[in-house]
């Protein structure tokens, strides 16, 4: 064992793991102690690599080259393997999308290990392996240049996505799988081709790492394929449901406006009756007239815009369709959310359980309560209503019955996904016939701080 096998098997693993790095790091939620894990984790790989150099040393001399390539390709695949269940400790990934990254992350490395080992260290250049210094800064720079070429591709578009790109599917993880054995004979085939299947290091052949740099360029040419393809389904169907949830806002708005419209033709008959009555009969009458116009006094105001804007809406509809609506709200710990994250978050709530509760007949079981409240450094929203029948929960979310899986099922992923974006949670249960929603959202502690000096400064 010399200085030389040892920089280039720490070299390997510390390479795939920056690549690796690059394209989960703008991609997936990072896990709890994650630093600590991915410290741990880092270190257990790099002693491994060493202890590796050790044990291959011993065969040194040997006259079995099978047993030497066997042991060289099993340990490589293998170490792949390990960055792939690093990545899944660390980060809240699924499986397919762990196989993707790492698919990516070794093509990128082997193209980058092919142009410096392959081309210029054993071709061009062969004296610059003679001085581990030179040589370590000449795989420094390419890997600096290569990655940031490729992390400008893929970073920013992979930041999209919101942590998922495929579920973990049967179908899926195979593909993956096969895509991954693929790439390892390739690469391994293309490094025999460049030494003309020998170990001659001073005979090299340049097809060989032409055709090994080709297989890998195709390889990241259809993960970016694959990857595009996906965001662009994902886009479409964002579009599907904004089309549709603009349908659904149609629709409601011209049941309040017919409401509204109904309610003026009562007051203005209500009001030519006050005219014409007698001091008998104006009490009757004023006591309709207070009727027709209490419920929108009844509507909450809150010191939120947005959330005033939902709960009116929400509330007319509520009130035509004979559906109890009760809400207990602390608007002020919403102001750190977007505009459009407010009304998608709430407003996919509310329509859920009001789609829900307006099958019963018993009027006793079309009620809904919504709760906005702070519990301590969290944001906490809650929707409780009646469901009759059973739903499937899996991992806190209820699996649509719907035909219509597009729309009905993208509603509540869209809601986790929002309550994700803040680093929070959705949940659901049901029991004893109540469905409840949940989302915890931990509240930023500079917007706690603001608010804080806020009401100081009103004297509160």
């Amino acid at each position: 064992m010399n200085a030389l096998d040892v920089f280039e098997e720490l070299r390997f693993i510390i390479e795939l793991i920056v690549a690796e790095q690059l394209f989960v790091w703008a991609f997936a939620k990072r896990k709890k102690n994650f630093w600590f894990k991915s410290y741990i984790g880092f270190a257990v790989l790099i002693l491994l690599s060493v202890f590796y150099t050790e044990f291959r040393s011993l065969f040194n001399g040997t006259d079995s080259e099978f047993v030497i390539n066997f042991i060289s390709i099993t340990w490589y695949i293998s170490l792949v393997i390990l960055s792939l269940i690093h990545i899944r400790i660390c980060y809240e990934i699924t499986l397919s999308d762990a196989l993707f990254m790492g698919i990516a992350g070794y093509s990128k490395q082997h193209m980058e290990y092919i142009l410096v080992n392959e081309v210029i260290a054993l071709g061009i250049w062969k004296e610059v392996r003679s001085n581990l210094w030179l040589y370590a800064l000449l795989c420094i720079g390419t890997t600096a240049i290569w990655y940031y070429l490729i992390a400008r591709i893929f970073a920013s578009k992979l930041k999209a996505c919101g942590g998922i790109l495929y579920e973990d599917r049967i179908q899926t993880v195979l593909y993956f799988l096969m895509m991954l054995v693929v790439l390892f004979y390739t690469a391994f085939l293309g490094q025999d081709i460049f030494l003309n299947g020998t170990k001659d290091y001073s005979r090299v052949n340049y097809q060989g790492a032409t055709y090994d740099f080709f297989n890998c360029t195709l390889v990241l040419v259809v993960q970016y394929s694959i990857f595009r393809i996906s965001t662009l389904n994902r886009e479409k169907e964002i579009v599907k449901q904004i089309l549709y949830e603009r349908q659904k806002q149609y629709k409601l708005s011209k049941e309040n406006i017919d409401m509204i419209n109904h309610k003026c033709h009562d007051l203005k008959h209500q009001i030519q009756a006050l005219k014409e009555a007698n001091s008998d009969e104006l009490n009757k009458y004023l006591n309709e007239v207070e009727d027709s116009i209490m419920f929108y006094d009844t509507v909450v105001k809150t010191e939120n815009e947005v959330l005033n804007t939902i709960l009116s809406e929400k509330s007319l509809y509520c009130e035509k369709h004979r559906i109890r609506l009760s809400c207990i709200v602390d608007a002020s710990q919403l102001d750190f959310m977007s505009t459009l994250d407010i009304y998608a978050l709430l407003g996919n709530a509310l329509d859920n359980a009001i789609e829900c509760v307006s099958k019963h007949k018993d009027k006793e079981k079309r009620v809904i309560s919504l709760t906005i409240s702070a519990n301590g450094s969290f944001l906490s929203i809650q929707t409780n209503n009646y469901y009759e029948g059973t739903i499937h929960i899996v991992d806190g979310m209820p699996e649509t019955t719907k035909k219509n899986q597009v729309y009905h099922g993208f509603g509540i992923k869209s809601m986790k996904h929002i309550a994700e974006k803040y680093g929070g949670t959705l949940y659901t249960s049901l029991d004893n016939s109540i469905f409840m929603l949940q989302i915890v959202i931990p509240i930023p502690a500079e917007f706690t701080r603001l608010l804080k000096e806020a009401k100081a400064g009103k004297g509160e």
